[in-house]
């Protein structure tokens, strides 16, 4: 209840703050590369409902999540975010920090490259070190970026590592709104391994839009779509990790609110 608190009370000062004439991001899953929005900081507040959901992508029933990116000097960005799961019993809390820098430039050289190394603790109290890599290309209308993740967790019974890959398009109908797609898979791994201790490769895909405000700094996505269940595998760990039961196929819809600092 303390954390349903918190999280309502700092969502309503974020919705009352002035943004600075910044850009958002118009997608749901998928950071882009240090240099987009040169030694900006942004602020966003994340709702979403879902059904056999998986970490690192979200929570069942509702979650809710607070973040922070800022960007230094174009070269480096830091990433974190704090989000609470509020399901049947106890409420719980997931915690993520990155470090990521720019590698390629997309003006320079083909396309915007970055790489960077991280932590996280899941809803089920494991950590995770994570490490990423953006990659992706914009164009006067056009933005196609996709995110790498390795992920290796400090836990018995679970997958030597976790690769998790994210995907995207977005097109700017107008100035105000752009449109487009995106791809998550986690434990992508269990397409070619039959022992995957997890249960399986597990993929969703689903649309987006994004609303940008002109004056302001505020922005905000919402999307959603199905999550499928690609491979099942006859291994499944009984680690603490939130894991779906009955390998069945889920859906989830999210919205992010983010405001320029």
């Amino acid at each position: 209840m303390a954390n349903r608190r918190r999280l309502a009370t700092i969502a309503l000062l974020l919705l009352c703050a002035t943004g600075a004439l910044a850009q958002s991001s118009p997608f749901l899953y998928i950071i882009e590369p240090p240099g987009r929005y040169e030694d900006a900081t942004f602020v966003h507040y994340d709702a979403a409902y879902g059904k056999q959901t998986f970490e690192p992508f979200g929570a069942d029933n509702v979650e809710q999540v607070l973040g922070i990116q800022a960007s230094i000097g174009g070269s480096f960005i830091l990433v974190g975010h704090a989000g609470v799961a509020l399901q049947d019993g106890p409420t719980r809390a997931s915690q993520q920090a990155e470090v990521l820098a720019r590698l390629m430039n997309g003006e320079n050289h083909i396309v915007d490259l970055a790489a960077g190394i991280g932590y996280r603790r899941e809803y089920g109290g494991t950590n995770v070190l994570v490490s990423r890599i953006i990659v992706g290309r914009r164009f006067e209308s056009w933005q196609l970026f996709s995110n790498l993740l390795i992920e290796k967790a400090f836990a018995v019974n679970r997958d030597a590592y976790d690769l998790f890959v994210t995907a995207g398009v977005s097109h700017e109908i107008s100035g105000a709104v752009q449109a487009g797609f995106e791809f998550v898979g986690q434990d992508l791994e269990g397409l070619w391994e039959q022992d995957e201790a997890e249960g399986g490769a597990t993929i969703f895909a689903g649309p987006d839009v994004h609303f940008k405000f002109p004056g302001t700094g505020y922005g905000l996505t919402i999307g959603g779509g199905m999550i499928l269940r690609a491979t099942e595998s006859a291994r499944f760990s009984d680690a603490p990790r939130d894991l779906p039961a009955g390998r069945r196929n889920g859906f989830v819809v999210r919205s992010v609110l983010t405001i320029g600092l």
